[in-house]
This record gives C-alpha cells, sequence and structure tokens, in this order.
C-alpha cells in the first residue's frame, strides 16, 4: 500500500486519504491542505525509540488526517468539511470546545456528563480535540501506548 512505509512522507499520506474516502469534489488532488496537515502533524508527532516505522508512520497520518479536518476550507459550493467541523449527525463537533471526556450521555435532558480520567487530567484544550475523531482517537492511542512521557507531562 504505502511505497516506504517506515517513513512518514506526503505521497503516502496521500494514499492514506484515499483510504478515508473525502470527495473529490470536496478534496481535489491538487489540494495544498493535505500538505498542511501533514506539515503540521510531523510538528507534533514524536518519534519514540523502538517504536516500528509504521506505527509512527501510521500515527503522522492519522494526526494529520484530523487536523486536515480542521484547517481545510470547502471549495465553492462545498460544504463537506464545514459539515464535519460542525455538530449535526454527519459531524465530529470539532468546533466545540471540549472540557473533557464523556462518561455519559441522556437524550431524555439532553444531559453529558464529563469525567477526566488520570491520564487526561493534564491535556490542553486542542489535545482533547482529538478524542473527536477516529483518527485522533489512534493518534491519542499511539501516544499512550508508547510514550514514556505522554502529552508532556512527567
Amino acid at each position: 500500500m504505502f511505497a516506504t512505509p517506515d517513513t512518514p512522507n506526503l505521497a503516502d499520506f496521500i494514499v492514506f486519504l484515499q483510504s478515508v474516502q473525502i470527495p473529490t469534489a470536496a478534496l481535489p488532488a491538487n489540494s495544498a491542505w493535505p500538505g498542511y496537515a501533514f506539515i503540521q502533524a510531523q510538528a507534533i508527532v514524536p518519534c519514540y525509540p523502538g517504536v516500528p516505522g509504521i506505527t509512527f508512520s501510521l500515527a503522522t497520518y492519522n494526526c494529520a488526517t484530523h487536523q486536515l479536518f480542521l484547517i481545510t476550507p470547502d471549495q465553492v459550493g462545498q460544504t463537506y468539511f464545514a459539515t464535519k467541523r460542525g455538530t449535526t449527525a454527519d459531524g465530529f463537533s470539532l468546533v466545540q470546545p471540549s472540557s473533557g471526556l464523556v462518561s455519559s450521555a441522556s437524550d431524555e435532558s439532553t444531559s453529558v456528563s464529563n469525567i477526566n480520567p488520570d491520564w487526561a487530567k493534564g491535556l490542553t484544550i486542542g489535545q482533547l480535540g482529538f478524542a473527536k475523531t477516529v483518527w485522533g482517537r489512534w493518534y491519542l492511542d499511539y501516544l499512550q501506548s508508547y510514550g514514556p512521557t505522554i502529552w508532556g507531562l512527567t
């Protein structure tokens, strides 16, 4: 699937994005936004000693995909990314701040209870945002599984 699976690179990230199935009308092949998201991910994904290269690559691609949904503007006549950032049934609620992780919810009174487990107590708002998408959760899993220091906590 990837040309160089042990080293994150933009070409393989584009291949990864094809599996996400973002409509071409929403993200044309010549869009610069995947490159921007990939650069952001490279800046924040730590490479831990002993982690297999493909695992580091997948962490980078998942982080970059989460970032892509945060930063990509819609093409003229499209609302794909705005919808995904929104609070509708199709959205990830990326525009809503996070104050914790949801521990329970009810539909009768639309109440939600947040809980901050010990491992999540030091997370920033931006880091809590990763819990909102499947790609962000995979990235958080990588950090928790391999990081000797979780998200800057000592």
